[in-house]
């Protein structure tokens, strides 16, 4: 199953969605919410952060895996992923999950 995507058009400040902690603090990732699993920064097709949690059950670095691999391969219940068009900077991926999911990768046969 993969990971339900919401897209959105915004420029202020992202908010996870189970703590309401910001995605990102002085303009990086915020580490700290241990409900953020990923940020993807579109416009420079760039991993900015993935949650160690998340690096362990993937079956390559992230950097060998493209965005939709992740997207598509990942069964986290609860889990989402919100796109966000920033307009003039491109589109942001911020993945979330509550932080006690289990994360699994479905492997491709």
């Amino acid at each position: 199953m993969s990971l339900p995507i919401v897209n959105i058009r915004y420029l202020g400040e992202i908010h996870s969605p189970f703590t309401g902690l910001p995605a990102e603090l002085n303009e990086s990732p915020n580490e700290s919410d241990t409900t953020l699993l990923f940020v993807y920064y579109g416009d420079v097709s760039e991993w900015a952060y993935v949650n160690s949690r998340l690096a362990k059950a993937l079956p390559a670095d992230p950097d060998d895996l493209d965005l939709d691999d992740i997207q598509e391969g990942l069964d986290i219940e609860a889990g989402i992923l919100i796109a966000v068009d920033t307009d003039w900077n491109g589109v942001n991926f911020y993945g979330f999950a509550p932080a006690e999911s289990e994360i699994h990768f479905a492997s491709e046969e």
